[in-house]
């Protein structure tokens, strides 16, 4: 293996001296996107194909009774987690969202929310019932999504909030997060959830290009974009911009013009994605989007409507200068904050939490999906109801079961790759003590753990300290972290027939 830049060194940037988990390095020279796959085809992913997920699709498939009984048997108590209530509802569909929800209904008094609202608590309620350990864990962040969670009007969400506060041992410097879409953040929403002890949102713009904004089916357009922004910034909280690249109809000026005006609207977290048109059903952690049709993409593609794969690294890259020329970082990986936008590593408790720890996250919601890391070897994913429908009868007819549809058990092996996959979209110093004290390896020196991360080194994507304590992925590691993820990490390191953990 050999040991490229060392974390400590003068292009990282890096005291020696310091306590590497808390400091931002100083980005190196990186290559672009297309010279990374250039040089590592096995990377390659095309906009049909790009079905990446941090989550493990690998495992021994858990019955809803099997998994139930995991969850009620988790050591939890005492330990650090994360609560995530999925709203399943919006206001519009947007054409590319794979994500499990339904439409509003219309003028209905507000009856659907309320009847969300209570669905939700209601299974929080019945988890709290059958899992003695789930009050006593220690609660440092909560987050909202969906859906569109900011649908939700203020009694709504002071309910589910009252609700985590009576039941759930809530840290007193919690992260509470609020996602949703500028049409919503447009009079006082944010300002009243701030009074609710929300203090962090996740505002879905995009695109600032009306005209994609229109064809792909959401229904603000950029001036709103810039209202929300404005209402959130007021606040003086957190939150991050979700924007997207290689959408039809953008370009890399038009990308780059998008970064560059967020920017000077003074938002904190430039969140990056690339399209994807993944058939998220089939890893059940979603439903069919109005692309996923094979019809549909047949014409878009013969029209010429979706970038090419080229063009679409060259947005990334583009968008990557100018968040790097404006001081802005990554991390977790496709998050990129201002300096001290957050604490300690500048990462947001949520991303600390579920990615840079894997904390045990119970979620709540159809469609939700979670998993439980405590004190074990193997780690178990857990999948509720994907069908809206067939979750809210489930809940209505009070069986005193959960809404779950499946789990899975990842053996050792997996249960390493993928708190190394999440380990390395965080983007922090990953500390390999930790991995040798929770599972029993040495991630440099165990078979089959140290090829593959000696693979990571030699290619440059992630460099290790001098004193080999810790590793932490490259900007070029960053560049392609899902595809790094999803081939190496999922692929390689998850499937290998190599030995069990030694513990």
């Amino acid at each position: 293996m050999n040991e490229m830049t060392s974390i400590d060194s003068p292009t990282f940037g890096i005291d020696p001296a310091s306590d590497c988990r808390s400091v931002r390095p100083k980005l190196a020279p990186r290559r672009s996107a297309l010279e990374i796959l250039d040089a590592h085809p096995e990377l390659r992913q095309d906009q049909q194909q790009y079905n990446i997920n941090v989550t493990s699709q690998q495992g021994t498939r858990l019955t809803a009774e099997e998994t139930f009984a995991e969850i009620r048997g988790n050591p939890g108590a005492g330990q650090s987690a994360h609560l995530y209530f999925h709203v399943p509802l919006c206001d519009y569909v947007c054409k590319f969202c794979n994500y499990v929800k339904r439409l509003a209904p219309r003028n209905d008094g507000g009856a659907a929310l309320d009847l969300w609202t209570k669905l939700l608590i209601e299974e929080s309620a019945l988890y709290q019932q059958n899992c003695d350990w789930l009050g006593q864990a220690d609660i440092q962040s909560l987050y909202l999504g969906g859906g569109t969670a900011s649908l939700l009007r203020t009694n709504h969400l002071e309910q589910i909030a009252t609700h985590v506060r009576d039941h759930y041992a809530l840290a007193p410097d919690a992260e509470v997060s609020l996602e949703g879409n500028p049409d919503n953040f447009l009079e006082t929403e944010a300002e009243d959830a701030v009074s609710l002890g929300f203090n962090r949102f996740s505002l879905g713009v995009q695109s600032l290009n009306d005209r994609v904004t229109d064809f792909t089916g959401r229904k603000h357009n950029a001036a709103d974009s810039r209202h929300a922004i404005a209402k959130l910034v007021v606040t003086g909280m957190p939150f991050n911009v979700d924007m997207m690249f290689g959408l039809p109809h953008q370009t890399v000026a038009t990308v780059v013009g998008d970064i560059e005006e967020l920017i000077a609207l003074g938002v904190p977290t430039i969140t990056i994605y690339r399209f994807r048109n993944a058939q998220r059903h089939e890893m059940g952690i979603g439903n069919k989007s109005a692309w996923n049709n094979a019809n549909v993409v047949a014409k878009m593609s013969s029209e010429g409507l979706f970038p090419s794969l080229a063009q679409t690294y060259a947005m990334r890259d583009a968008v990557t200068d100018v968040l790097v020329a404006h001081d802005y970082y990554p991390s977790p990986c496709g998050w990129w904050s201002r300096k001290d936008t957050y604490p300690a590593g500048n990462i947001p408790q949520v991303s600390r939490n579920k990615w840079q720890q894997f904390n045990s996250m119970i979620a709540f919601g159809p469609g939700a999906y979670g998993w439980l890391s405590d004190g074990r070897d193997e780690v178990i994913q857990t999948h509720n109801l994907q069908d809206i429908a067939a979750y809210l009868n489930h809940v209505r007819a009070g069986t005193g079961k959960p809404p779950l549809a499946f789990g899975r058990r990842l053996d050792p092996h997996q249960s390493i790759a993928t708190v190394f996959g999440f380990a390395f979209k965080a983007n922090q110093p990953i500390e390999l003590e930790v991995f040798a004290a929770r599972h029993g390896v040495h991630l440099l020196d165990d078979a089959p753990y140290g090829s593959v991360v000696g693979q990571l080194i030699d290619a440059g994507f992630v460099d290790l300290s001098s004193d080999r304590r810790f590793i932490r992925p490259s900007l070029d590691g960053e560049t392609v972290h899902e595809e790094i993820i999803s081939h190496y990490l999922h692929g390689v390191l998850g499937s290998a027939d190599a030995l069990a953990c030694k513990r």
